[in-house]
């Protein structure tokens, strides 16, 4: 199955001088298309007792996970188990600061865009598989299209596209799965939280 991407834009725009009429078709872009292949490649299998009941168990995967198949609410999963990680930890800690200016902030911006989405327009829906880092490349490329036929609608739109999917390019990397799969257990364990051995 071949997923067109038509990327939402996440980003609400508060300005006053905002384009009354509608942007014109925006070309598509043939390399933010994705065959879904027949045999995933998964990364970071977690391998140790997994807390299905967990908040963060969308990290602890003993299936591994396959961000160039992979759907939205799959992806949705995982963002919102790190977004919690972080909140849980600090708080856990006494560190009763705002988690603004730090990485939350970032993950935030991806959350943000992906509820935002509306899938009726982009012909492909939640549930289905995607390449996750390519939706969010399209968006820049979208965000910099937007920008050449409204520079000052649109000229914060290519920031935000591009922290997304920085962001986005660390939440799909090996190290940084690995790296919150670690210090979900160790939190669960400080937490005196039983792990509960995955059911085969």
């Amino acid at each position: 199955m071949t997923i067109n991407f038509n990327i939402h834009q996440a980003v609400s725009l508060t300005t006053i001088n905002q384009p009354k009429t509608p942007i014109a078709p925006q070309q598509q872009v043939t390399d933010a298309k994705k065959e879904v292949e027949a045999e995933p490649e998964a990364i970071a299998a977690f391998t140790g007792g997994a807390q299905k009941s967990s908040p963060y168990s969308a990290l602890l995967n003993p299936e591994g996970f396959d961000f160039s198949n992979m759907s939205i609410n799959e992806f949705k999963g995982i963002v919102d188990a790190v977004r919690k990680l972080e909140s849980d930890t600090q708080r856990a800690s006494g560190n009763t600061e705002s988690l603004r200016g730090t990485f939350w902030d970032d993950v935030m911006g991806v959350k943000g865009s992906l509820e935002g989405i509306n899938f009726q327009n982009r012909g492909f829906s939640s549930s289905d598989k995607i390449d996750i880092t390519a939706f969010f490349e399209f968006g820049v490329k979208e965000a910099q299209q937007m920008r050449k036929e409204h520079p000052r609608s649109f000229s914060k739109v290519v920031g935000y596209a591009r922290s997304s999917l920085s962001t986005v390019e660390k939440l799909t990397s090996e190290s940084f799965i690995k790296e919150y799969q670690a210090k979900a257990v160790e939190f669960l364990k400080s937490q005196d939280t039983p792990l509960i051995k995955t059911q085969a």
